[in-house]
């Protein structure tokens, strides 16, 4: 009966290795889920740029609308002036106007890595076909020695 009742740590191996695999590393598992964290935190820092962004074109945008100063500046570095005014071009020096727009950055979250759960299933089946090995072995041998 002992040689028998050993053989039902078999399927309970099965099980706690499937466990085992599947919250460390299943797709809902602990490592994905630092990896969905460390992902939210690149996005809520990314979210604060965007706002920073849109805080300072408001207040462009605010600028141009209300201040006649600020339009004058901008309208030079685009090339227009008044009627009496005079422009002379330097060239090799950089301008306002090659800056380049930047309205901020689209970030999209990746996807987390984890183990499918196919993979989980065979590797516990594994586990447990070796464990039913050994025991099988262990108990050849036993009865060979049992018979000489």
């Amino acid at each position: 009966m002992m040689r028998l009742a050993k053989y039902l740590l078999v399927p309970w191996t099965a099980i706690v290795v499937y466990t085992c695999a599947v919250v460390f590393n299943g797709s809902a598992g602990l490592v994905p889920y630092r990896e969905l964290l460390r992902e939210r935190e690149k996005l809520l820092a990314n979210l604060e740029k965007l706002q920073q962004t849109n805080r300072e074109l408001e207040g462009n945008m605010d600028a141009l609308l209300y201040d006649s100063e600020t339009i004058r500046v901008k309208a030079r570095e685009l090339g227009y002036g008044r009627g009496e005014e005079r422009f002379v071009r330097i060239v090799g020096l950089s301008s306002a106007r090659n800056r380049p727009l930047q309205a901020g950055l689209v970030r999209n979250a990746n996807q987390p890595f984890f183990t499918p759960d196919r993979t989980i299933q065979l590797a516990s089946l594994c586990a447990a076909l070796i464990l039913f090995a050994v025991f099988i072995i262990f108990d050849m041998r036993s009865m060979k020695r049992a018979n000489q």
